[in-house]
């Protein structure tokens, strides 16, 4: 049950990087794939074509104002159990899960415990499953998300960006999360055949991640992006899908 998680900044394109990585999986037949959206401003589904109509989030919230009252003797967790699958979306070759936006006030010790065993027991019906995270690894830190067997954090060719990237990795091992690699992703790279320039390597040189990769800068995804398309708009022949194809091939050597 391989776990990727893609993580980094807002504008870096993190979440076209996913959800190409998604259509990828499903193309080559690594399915089905659960898809998480664990950033707060959810907007996987609308690269991917789908919509959800309940958030992780909101389960919780609601599991927890009618704790007292559910009806039928159901625990908790049952009811949590039951929400969460009814606000899976199911697509061809993946289905869609989104988290939702950070909890308001209160005490969630519960909730987040629970939350983290159903997740853990509907990921079991996966074999692949891929998660689009916020810079910020909330859902990491808070071990409410599973075991990562590869972090993959974007970021855009700034040393500016470069360096937030390296923080990302130093948060997770500061953190002890679950995470057993890291790949950067250099993403909207002028030029991909210069490769990275000194100050660019010496951004990341001490950075800790396991593989880097480079993405080229594609007009295919601004025209995407100005007409509200999906990561289905984006051509196969498109520099920035064979990119994403490539890397991971090389990932799953």
């Amino acid at each position: 049950m391989p776990t990727i998680a893609v993580t980094g900044k807002g504008g870096t394109g993190k979440t076209t990087v996913a959800a190409l990585m998604l259509r990828w999986l499903v193309a080559h037949g690594r399915t089905p794939v659960l898809a998480v959206d664990a950033d707060s401003n959810a907007n996987l589904n609308e690269m991917l074509g789908v919509s959800y109509s309940a958030t992780v989030g909101g389960v919780r919230e609601d599991t927890r104002k009618r704790a007292g009252s559910l009806a039928g003797g159901l625990s908790k967790q049952q009811f949590l159990e039951a929400q969460i699958n009814q606000a899976l979306v199911e697509s061809k070759g993946f289905d869609l899960i989104v988290m939702g936006r950070p909890e308001g006030p209160g005490c969630y010790c519960f909730a987040n415990n629970v939350l983290r065993d159903v997740l853990a027991r509907i990921a079991r019906n996966y074999p692949w499953i891929l998660v689009d995270c916020e810079a910020g690894l909330e859902h990491l830190s808070r071990r409410t998300l599973l075991d990562v067997d590869w972090l993959i954090t974007v970021s855009d060719p700034s040393i500016r960006g470069l360096r937030t990237a390296r923080r990302v990795g130093e948060v997770v091992e500061e953190l002890k999360t679950r995470v057993r690699r890291k790949a950067l992703v250099v993403n909207r790279l002028s030029d991909v055949t210069a490769g990275l320039t000194g100050a660019q390597k010496l951004a990341i040189d001490e950075s800790g991640f396991d593989r880097v990769f480079m993405l080229p800068y594609d007009e295919a995804v601004k025209q995407m992006d100005e007409t509200g398309g999906t990561a289905q708009d984006i051509g196969e022949e498109s520099g920035i899908y064979r990119g994403v194809a490539e890397m991971l091939e090389k990932l799953f050597e």
